[in-house]
């Protein structure tokens, strides 16, 4: 419960639309409210194995889940899929995070609601909810598409298990008290249609990125500008940081993408008859995953060393003062819960300079280095993914 004298005043950027904006916040925010009553008779079935279970599949809708199992498709079973994939949620991470920033809507209320898991960010959508439509079902779309010899009892097997993982990260969310089922129900619809136009595109979106010789500046040039308008409304929270990780990492793959030659750029999986036995194609993918997963590791902490060095050195040179503090939210989880102390300013205010996202900057106070650290070194870790990875396997025969 939020303390009566720590209010929690936010300032949704959709609120610059006039009452326009502010009466579909409202109605979003009704939403999330109503579904307080069925979040109540959930919790009341609440049991300790139950809560054990649920924070195990929360898990599997969540970037640390991801990461690996997008190297794993990359890597050992489908090149383009494990590409086109990072591609896919980085566009739904960030369309997901300019949602939520651009409403600012609360979490379910605490009390009744008692959550089960720490959040510090917005509610409305849902971030699993999104993903683990995107993640699970663009995976059995491209699976069909690329495996038409595959029996019914196959097929049958596939599908329930694709369905089973996705219903369960959404339901999981409800369980743990953190979404509503608003937030899950928009965050289904916007991953449903997300994947709708995906699927028209991804494989001339990865053509175009083998064969255009100036791709990767377009995609720069994109990847700039949308970081740019992503709103960061105050109080400010992890989600622009979290969506700059992401889509950093496909900024990798796809400028990967660009510059690796065709020949390296497959699976274990597409050379099985290359393989003399089953272990040996076992012993290779497992050599992949273990050293890629350590590739990736070491990428990151030499990248975000090399490149914070790189930037603190320029700023000395043009006279700027910089500092490197990680991003961390001015919400507490506590706060970020609806109650009667959750305040929305009427009008298109002006915060102070010191209440604004830490990726601002004023001559009063250090340029942060924290997002385009984390931005660059995530991009060296796609590229490292993608193209850096694939070369060293294929130079020790893995």
């Amino acid at each position: 419960m939020v303390e009566s004298n720590k209010l929690l005043k936010v300032n949704p950027p959709i609120h610059r639309l006039g009452s326009a904006g502010r009466w579909v916040r409202a109605q979003l925010q009704a939403g999330i409210l109503s579904g307080t009553p069925v979040l109540v008779r959930i919790q009341n079935l609440r049991s300790p194995w139950l809560n054990r279970t649920m924070h195990v599949i929360s898990f599997l809708g969540e970037e640390d889940f991801y990461t690996p199992l997008v190297a794993f498709i990359v890597w050992v079973v489908d090149a383009q899929l494990g590409r086109l994939l990072a591609l896919l949620m980085a566009l739904a991470f960030y369309l997901t995070g300019t949602c939520k920033n651009l409403l600012c809507l609360p979490r379910p209320p605490a009390p009744p609601i008692t959550p089960l898991q720490r959040c510090n960010d917005w509610s409305l959508p849902s971030h699993h909810a999104v993903l683990s439509v995107n993640v699970p079902w663009y995976i059995w779309f491209s699976s069909i598409h690329a495996n038409s010899a595959l029996g019914p009892a196959a097929l049958t097997f596939l599908f329930s298990a694709i369905a089973l993982w996705s219903f369960l990260v959404m339901f999981s969310r409800v369980y743990l008290g953190v979404h509503s089922p608003a937030d899950i129900l928009t965050g289904g619809v916007m991953g449903c249609l997300l994947l709708a136009l995906w699927l028209l595109v991804d494989t001339t979106v990865d053509s175009y990125l083998a064969s255009s010789p100036g791709s990767s500046l377009v995609v720069l040039s994109v990847v700039i500008l949308l970081l740019g308008v992503h709103p960061d409304p105050s109080p400010t929270t992890i989600i622009f940081a979290e969506t700059t990780c992401m889509v950093g990492v496909a900024t990798g793959f796809a400028i990967g993408r660009c510059h690796t030659p065709p020949g390296l750029l497959y699976a274990v999986m597409e050379k099985r008859h290359t393989y003399s036995s089953a272990l040996s194609l076992v012993g290779s993918a497992v050599a992949r995953l273990g050293l890629g997963l350590l590739a990736l590791v070491l990428a990151k902490a030499l990248a975000a060393s090399l490149i914070r060095a790189v930037l603190a050195g320029l700023g000395r040179l043009a006279g700027v003062p910089t500092t490197c503090v990680k991003r961390v939210s001015k919400v507490t989880s506590e706060r970020v819960h609806y109650s009667t102390q959750f305040l929305t300013e009427e009008g298109p205010t002006s915060p102070k300079s010191s209440e604004r996202g830490q990726w601002h900057w004023s001559h009063d106070s250090p340029l942060n280095l924290d997002i385009p650290v984390k931005f660059l070194s995530y991009t060296a870790m796609g590229l490292v993914a993608v193209a850096i990875a694939p070369y060293l396997f294929h130079c020790i025969g893995i």
